[in-house]
């Protein structure tokens, strides 16, 4: 079986894959918006994407993505800040390594699901 994508290997580590934000702000047939806000060195949850997203910063900078075979991603996300993700990655968590405080929203494009299976 290939694990491109962890889930494999989250299930082998007994890791329980979270949710992509900690908070929906809005959800419809369309889109679902996230809420993701992290503490000075607090880690989000292991979690995979199903769909496309847009990830908007309204506040932060420094973070570190790191996915579930240990590959470590820093990023810079200062306030007004913006990526586009699509395409699907690997299972991963976010950590904020800065001394303020991260706030995002993150929002998933429910048109295109991704299947790691």
């Amino acid at each position: 079986m290939d694990d491109s994508f962890g889930l494999k290997t989250a299930a082998d580590r007994g890791i329980t894959l979270g949710e992509v934000g900690q908070k929906v702000l809005l959800e419809n047939e369309f889109i679902r918006v996230w809420e993701v806000r992290l503490e000075p060195g607090q880690t989000h949850d292991f979690h995979i994407h199903d769909h496309p997203y847009l990830v908007v910063s309204l506040g932060g900078g420094e973070n570190e993505i790191e996915t579930i075979f240990g590959k470590k991603i820093p990023t810079q996300e200062p306030i007004g800040s913006f990526v586009f993700i699509n395409e699907m990655r690997a299972v991963h968590r976010l950590t904020n390594k800065s001394n303020v405080t991260y706030l995002s929203r993150l929002i998933e494009i429910k048109a295109v699901t991704w299947n790691a299976n």
